[in-house]
C-alpha cells in the first residue's frame, strides 16, 4: 500500500529495479513496467504489470495490484469528541457527536485501503445511526470529515 503526496497523487516508482529474468534461448532479457515509472496515481487500486522480453521479442508478464490509500491516523481539531458506540457492531453503529460539530461525510475503508462506502453526515445533529449490514466481518478505518478537519476511527464489524 502506498500513500499519496500532499497534492493527492502518488508518483509510481520503478518496480523493475532489482528484478532479474533469464531465458534459455536468449542472451538478453529486458524488463519493462506498465504503467510507466513516474505516472501520477490518485487513490485507488491499480494493476501493475512487469514484462520480461527476450531478444527475439517474446514477452512474459507478471502482474500485481498496487493500492494507493489516503493517509490514515491523523486526528485534527475538536473532532476527538466523536465516538462510535456498540463497536464491535454487526448491523448498525451509531456515531455520537456530543459537541454537535458540523460534519460533511464519513468514508469507510477496508484495511487494504479500498473505499467501501461513503455516508453523508450534513445536518446530523448529535447522533446518527449508520447501516453497516452490508459489510463483511472485518476491521475498517473510518474517516470522519468535518468543516474544520477530520478524524480517523476504527470500526469492527462482527457478525
Amino acid at each position: 500500500m502506498r500513500n499519496p503526496e500532499p497534492d493527492g497523487f502518488y508518483i509510481l516508482e520503478d518496480f523493475t529495479t532489482g528484478v532479474a529474468a533469464s531465458d534459455n534461448c536468449s542472451a538478453a532479457v529486458t524488463i519493462s513496467q506498465n504503467p510507466a515509472t513516474g505516472t501520477p496515481l490518485s487513490v485507488g487500486v491499480y494493476d501493475i504489470t512487469l514484462t520480461a522480453t527476450d531478444d527475439l521479442g517474446n514477452p512474459t508478464d507478471n502482474a500485481f495490484e498496487l493500492t494507493v490509500a489516503p493517509v490514515l491516523g491523523v486526528e485534527e481539531n475538536n473532532l476527538n469528541s466523536l465516538t462510535f458506540y456498540l463497536n464491535p457492531a454487526s448491523n448498525q453503529v451509531t456515531l455520537a457527536n456530543p459537541n454537535n460539530i458540523s460534519l460533511k461525510e464519513i468514508t469507510i475503508y477496508d484495511l487494504s485501503g479500498r473505499l467501501v462506502t461513503t455516508v453523508n453526515m450534513t445536518n446530523m445533529g448529535t447522533e446518527k445511526t449508520i447501516d453497516i449490514s452490508s459489510l463483511q466481518s472485518a476491521t475498517y478505518m473510518v474517516i470522519i470529515t468535518g468543516e474544520n478537519g477530520r478524524s480517523v476511527k476504527q470500526l469492527i464489524v462482527d457478525k
